[in-house]
């Protein structure tokens, strides 16, 4: 099977963005970040409206990589997509990566750099997102993911930790 379509769904911090990145060299198909869908700025989200119609479009190209911790807007591009890749890392992962991505943020902040607009305040997200995906009670996470790739009978693979990660990405073909 050809792969055109490829739909990356985790957490914060379980390596969505870099997976996306390197798959879209190796593949060369472009990736988009959601991010950039649904946030219109930093802090204020785009219209719901506007933000279905620039998902139909982007999931309506020929190829594309997307990545994504969304749930709720995005069962168009699961169904659209020929792999699915979820990342189910364990949670004491997740919680080094995002402290050592806020402590960095917040250093360059410190040295007067000002390329990052996270603070603290959204650490604490961060983190209770973390905490919350595994969940079943928490209807906003990994089981929400896992819903919607069983809904739409994608084919889906998912990728536990660093050394399935390598593997897939040196399995996967052209």
């Amino acid at each position: 099977m050809k792969i055109n379509k490829v739909y990356i769904l985790g957490t914060v911090a379980s390596g969505k963005t870099t997976l996306a990145k390197e798959l879209s060299k190796k593949l060369k198909i472009k990736h988009y970040d959601l991010d950039n869908i649904y946030w219109l700025k930093f802090g204020k989200k785009r219209d719901e409206k506007e933000r279905d119609k620039l998902f139909r479009k982007l999931c309506n190209k020929d190829k594309w990589i997307l990545e994504g911790a969304y749930y709720s807007w995005i069962d168009y591009g699961i169904k659209k997509a020929d792999l699915v890749i979820l990342l189910k890392l364990p949670r004491a992962v997740l919680l080094w990566r995002v402290t050592k991505r806020v402590l960095k943020k917040e250093k360059s902040k410190l040295m007067g750099e000002d390329r990052y607009k996270e603070n603290f305040a959204d650490y604490y997200k961060y983190l209770r997102a973390i905490i919350h995906y595994y969940d079943k009670k928490y209807t906003k996470g990994y089981y929400k993911h896992k819903e919607l790739i069983d809904k739409y009978k994608v084919d889906f693979i998912s990728l536990k930790n660093n050394k399935q990660i390598k593997k897939f990405m040196k399995d996967i073909s052209k």
